[in-house]
């Protein structure tokens, strides 16, 4: 039954439904729907469509739980490797941010996403043991003062930041981290 022949729209704009004629249809539907029903030519029908419909219905659902249990096992597993990375950055001279963000870009995948982390901390380290032999370097050549060098992984020089840093500062760079901070 097409609704659409009921609707109306008058000269100013507003909709209208034809209600009678709607029920007059809507009547000579149901009754011939009954008549199919008593002679016994739907019941048949009715039956085979009840049926396929609890069937799609106990297999979408059976869909539905196996789709959630795969998002489920996926969260576990990236939680998972999330924690296996926090383990590997630890005390590695890695702030609480950059652990965060980090953590953020870790996926289901532990071998690749372990190996990242692996290479990010192997950097971290060749930038850390770069930097503290430069320093330690100027300290030694009799400098009370040091401007901000970080030495990259390759080696090269990289000026940052203007400000002096004194030994003691520069020391308290290496030393352990504290996780509550």
């Amino acid at each position: 039954m097409d609704i659409q022949k009921y609707v109306v729209q008058n000269e100013d704009g507003t909709v209208q439904i034809d209600k009678d004629a709607f029920q007059s249809e809507f009547d000579a539907e149901i009754s011939r729907a009954v008549e199919k029903f008593k002679n016994g030519k739907g019941k048949e029908e009715i039956r085979k469509q009840l049926e396929e419909e609890a069937k799609l219905t106990a297999e979408q659902k059976l869909q539905q739980a196996k789709v959630e249990f795969e998002d489920y096992k996926k969260g576990e597993i990236v939680k998972l490797n999330q924690a296996k990375a926090k383990a590997r950055m630890e005390n590695k001279g890695f702030t609480e941010k950059e652990v965060e963000f980090i953590l953020s870009t870790i996926n289901e995948d532990e071998t690749a996403s372990l190996a990242k982390i692996d290479e990010l901390i192997t950097e971290r380290e060749q930038l850390i043991a770069n930097t503290k032999k430069s320093a330690i370097e100027g300290l030694q050549q009799g400098q009370q003062k040091v401007g901000t060098i970080v030495v990259s992984p390759d080696g090269k020089n990289e000026p940052s930041q203007q400000n002096e840093w004194t030994k003691s500062k520069i020391l308290d760079l290496y030393r352990p981290q504290n996780k509550n901070n």
